[in-house]
């Protein structure tokens, strides 16, 4: 990795350029002057209205080269391309016969199972040994009693996802104070501080998520009528990014696109019971912003249920998983993906624990890019998130569609 001097100057580059753009931007349009084609909605207890930043950044209309999210603490995002390892700091990683435990929140989707392919295939690469890997299966308490397990083993290094900020932050902190290099998935957990408790979070860019969410459900529906949003309802910092990059890219850039209605599910398995309550009270909805793969498989069927074509309703989601790439191939319901990189993210959550390890300084909130997914792009979109050719099975699919 280049060094912290270096790394701040770039940080610094990024931040004069952005200001540049929002500048033109404020230049030629008002903020005040965008209608809200949200209004009436009620929206979730945590949310929070996107702040004029936000709102300025949600008019680009190319996101690609744009770090849109900050961190939890307002640190700017460093793009995850940007993290590099010298020859000699390999060597010095390599020497230190160091330990490493990965503590999921969930396993069983195609997020979590790229995210751990690529934090797996770097700690080996770099002679890290992996001492444990636990699944929460989405249970604080579960998550809770992992940590204290992996406490006993003491490794050098612990990359988790916490499930929930508050619960589980005595946990984290207890291994923290214990000399164990921490490296969080997404967000990090209350009391504890970037550099002093923990080395750094690495997450998608998760309003850009949202953004692209909102992209993909206006073009779908040719950029009119009346659409939906079944958002999780659980307070995760994450999720609540991608909601609010949802709702201030329909606020600044499809004005004909209202959101009439927003419901949330606490629980990925529920997708099919809450979109069906959406759909009967909403039965004329041009479209609907699922959630992820499992909760939009689930709106998918409640779809089916409620007569629907996939002509006349569209569904997007966040997450690239296979059930909903096949749906799209077919050309269902699915009709847009704001997917994750999860391969690159484990890959940069490895790299920053390996610098950590060696006493490196490491930027406090790491970024990578989100990939926006539709038919036209399905095959090249597979082979970048998944590293393989799209299946046959696919293929065919998308051939005869």
């Amino acid at each position: 990795m280049t060094t912290h001097s270096n790394t701040n100057n770039r940080l610094s580059g990024s931040k004069i350029i952005q200001s540049a753009i929002l500048a033109a931007i404020v230049g030629t349009t008002s903020h005040s002057a965008l209608a809200d084609n949200t209004a009436g909605v009620k929206h979730p207890l945590w949310y929070n209205e996107p702040t004029a930043k936000t709102m300025e950044l949600a008019k680009i209309d190319d996101l690609t080269n744009t770090v849109v999210s900050d961190g939890q603490r307002g640190e700017t995002g460093f793009p995850a391309k940007d993290i590099t390892l010298t020859d000699a700091q390999i060597a010095k990683i390599k020497e230190g016969n160091f330990t490493v435990a990965i503590s999921m929140g969930w396993l069983g989707d195609d997020w979590a199972s790229q995210q751990l392919i690529g934090l797996t295939e770097t700690f080996e690469n770099l002679g890290i040994k992996v001492v444990a890997q636990t699944n929460a299966n989405w249970n604080d308490a579960k998550q809770i009693a992992d940590l204290e397990a992996i406490s006993v083993l003491k490794p050098d290094l612990l990359v988790s996802i916490p499930l929930n900020g508050q619960t589980t932050a005595s946990a984290y902190k207890r291994i923290s104070d214990a000399g164990t290099k921490v490296v969080f998935i997404d967000q990090a957990v209350e009391g504890m501080d970037p550099g002093k408790d923990y080395a750094a979070i690495i997450s998608s860019d998760n309003l850009a998520l949202g953004m692209y969410l909102a992209d993909e459900l206006a073009r779908s529906i040719d950029y009119k009528g009346d659409v939906g949003a079944m958002y999780y309802a659980n307070d995760f910092y994450v999720t609540n990014l991608r909601y609010e990059g949802f709702i201030a890219r329909l606020r600044a850039k499809y004005p004909e696109v209202n959101l009439v209605v927003a419901a949330g599910h606490n629980d990925p398995n529920k997708g099919q019971e809450v979109a069906q309550g959406v759909l009967a009270r909403y039965p004329n909805l041009k479209g609907l912003y699922a959630s992820w793969s499992i909760p939009a498989m689930g709106a998918v069927t409640a779809a089916r249920v409620a007569g629907k074509s996939p002509e006349e309703f569209r569904i997007v989601n966040e997450n690239f998983d296979q059930i909903v790439a096949l749906n799209m191939a077919q050309n269902d319901f699915i009709a847009g993906i704001s997917s994750q990189r999860p391969y690159d993210q484990g890959v940069a959550e490895a790299k920053i624990g390996a610098l950590a390890l060696i006493g490196e300084e490491t930027p406090p909130y790491v970024v990578v890019p989100p990939l926006a997914v539709n038919r036209d792009n399905l095959a090249d979109s597979y082979k970048t998130i998944y590293r393989i050719d799209l299946p046959g099975e696919m293929t065919e699919e998308l051939n005869n569609g």
